[in-house]
């Protein structure tokens, strides 16, 4: 059941804003469901409001501290020179540096 599975690694990768040691790191997928799993994903990932927390509708806040944000850019910019690919559009982020 793929929308399990995405809800799944939703809850896993994004609870407390993915600050969390016990939150996943990597999702595996198996090949002949990669792209459709993706797909869905994606949309659920874009469908997420980015905010402060005391708002109605935010999934996702800022990051504890500065050293987060850098360590989160960080992470990116490895998969990327590693062969990863983005998959969700960049969201509509609110003011502030502690937003990714």
């Amino acid at each position: 059941d793929l929308d399990l599975a995405v809800e799944g690694a939703l809850v896993s990768k994004f609870r407390n804003g993915g600050q969390t040691c016990v939150c996943a790191n990597r999702i595996i997928v198996q090949a002949g469901v990669y792209e459709t799993f993706a797909a869905k994903l994606s949309a659920r990932v874009n469908a997420m409001m980015v905010g402060p927390g005391t708002q109605p509708g935010v999934a996702i806040g800022p990051m504890i501290n500065m050293a987060a944000v850098e360590k989160i850019n960080r992470h990116v910019e490895d998969a990327l020179a590693k062969g990863a690919t983005i998959i969700t559009d960049k969201p509509a982020l609110p003011q502030g540096p502690q937003y990714v």
